[in-house]
């Protein structure tokens, strides 16, 4: 369903009535789609002054049957946080000049118009993202914000538009932070005086051409990995040569966004935050910081191999197949075939710490696809997951796991650990015995 302001009744405001036609016509929450049927949804049901319930949405947004939507089915309070985000979002990028801005309250699905003044540290960030670290440092309210988050954040922005970076200044700081940092899985690198380097995870484009001139499509080739590559892979086919051309780009996937959000607590605990690209990472970083990686399996670059030198686990015919070395269980990811469509799927969902050579720590936040990623970095970073998990956790601060996650359309629904096995730091950099992993190709 779509409603435009002009055919609500007159319950809201005219204030919240331009709000609702100002957000909506800024395409931050898409064309079409869920977020859209949402939005209009609850602004409609505001200004009916008939707050819905969430089985009510079950039905009007997602379709769901009466026997389903009365069952604990999460996806309209999954949609509900995205729709929070995307809010915050927009007025984080284009302030306030009705002095009004529209929110969801916790645990009451409706629209309201609330003061910004009211929203503590929002007003701080923005002159900040406009004036520098100056204006940040001056403002009390702010002091739980560090201009490394900040750094972080422009970093990310800079090196590609579509990882949307800005997710991460748009949390409010959470009276959570000091309960998630001090956990078992965040605590060595939340109190760390090493530099904090983010790394996400990328991808090489390169462009096929017609008649030299024309481009045709964009391709991505797993054994091609930057512009050197190309060249020397098709440096004795002339045909392949002429066809086959750089476009200077690279590719970060969706779920590096949202999975940079989740990790707010951990970044603002940290002076020194810096984002780079897997494809850019040196291998002296290796030994000098603490490093979270954040994207698809994939995409980790140089980490890959350190990763899964003494890993339980290795890979299939693809990335989107992972299997148990010792029970020859294999985990096949759905989403590629099933994303599209309402059907929920299984995706697989990966996390790993260990020592580095230089006794620094690096974290691995990872999964097949993009649900996986943002399903794990959800679960990791929430403080009753985290407790579930230190249960389960082997003994010693180095182990991975593995997480399964049910999906619909993009959507991580929910997430829980299939397994939990414990490494062996000094191995990975001593070079010792193990299995060779073969990386699929494509």
């Amino acid at each position: 369903m779509t409603v435009t302001p002009n055919q609500l009744p007159n319950a809201l405001s005219p204030t919240t009535l331009a709000e609702v036609e100002r957000i909506r016509t800024s395409g931050v929450l898409g064309a079409t789609g869920r977020l859209v049927e949402l939005f209009d949804y609850l602004v409609t049901r505001s200004a009916e002054d008939r707050p819905p319930k969430e089985a009510e949405i079950a039905l009007a947004v997602f379709g769901k049957s009466d026997s389903d939507s009365m069952r604990d089915d999460p996806v309209a309070r999954v949609y509900i946080h995205r729709l929070r985000k995307r809010l915050d979002d927009f007025y984080l990028r284009n302030g306030t000049p009705s002095g009004a801005r529209l929110d969801i309250p916790k645990g009451d699905y409706r629209i309201v118009s609330t003061d910004p003044a009211a929203v503590a540290e929002t007003p701080a960030i923005v002159e900040a993202l406009k004036t520098g670290p100056t204006v940040l440092a001056a403002a009390p309210k702010a002091r739980k914000v560090r201009w490394g988050m900040m750094a972080a954040a422009f970093a990310a922005v800079l090196v590609a538009g579509n990882i949307g970076a800005w997710a991460v200044l748009s949390q409010p700081a959470a009276d959570k932070t000091v309960d998630i940092t001090e956990t078992g899985v965040w605590s060595e690198i939340a109190n760390s005086e090493r530099p904090l380097l983010i790394v996400v995870g990328d991808y090489y484009v390169f462009g096929e051409y017609e008649e030299q001139l024309s481009l045709k499509r964009l391709i991505r080739d797993f054994s091609i990995n930057s512009k050197e590559d190309l060249v020397q892979h098709y440096r004795n086919d002339p045909q392949g040569f002429d066809q086959y051309s750089d476009v200077a780009m690279q590719y970060l996937p969706p779920s590096a966004a949202y999975a940079l959000a989740d990790l707010a607590p951990i970044m603002r605990s940290r002076a020194d935050v810096q984002v780079v690209l897997a494809s850019e990472l040196s291998p002296d970083r290796l030994k000098t910081d603490d490093i979270i990686y954040v994207g698809l399996l994939s995409g980790m670059g140089p980490l890959r191999n350190p990763v899964f030198a003494q890993s339980r686990f290795t890979f299939g015919e693809s990335f989107d197949q992972i299997v148990d070395r010792d029970s020859g269980k294999k985990y096949t990811s759905e989403a590629f075939l099933a994303a599209p469509q309402d059907t929920m799927y299984r995706d697989y969902g990966f996390f790993s710490t260990f020592k580095g050579p230089g006794g620094n720590r690096i974290s691995i936040l990872s999964g097949s696809r993009d649900t996986a990623v943002m399903g794990v970095a959800e679960n990791l970073t929430k403080v009753s997951s985290l407790a579930e998990l230190e249960k389960k956790m082997p003994a010693g601060g180095d182990f991975e796991a593995l997480f399964e996650v049910k999906g619909q359309k993009h959507v991580n629904l929910e997430t829980r650990m299939l397994a939990a096995y414990q490494l062996s730091s000094p191995d990975i950099w001593r070079g010792a015995d193990a299995n060779p992993v073969k990386f699929p190709t494509e």
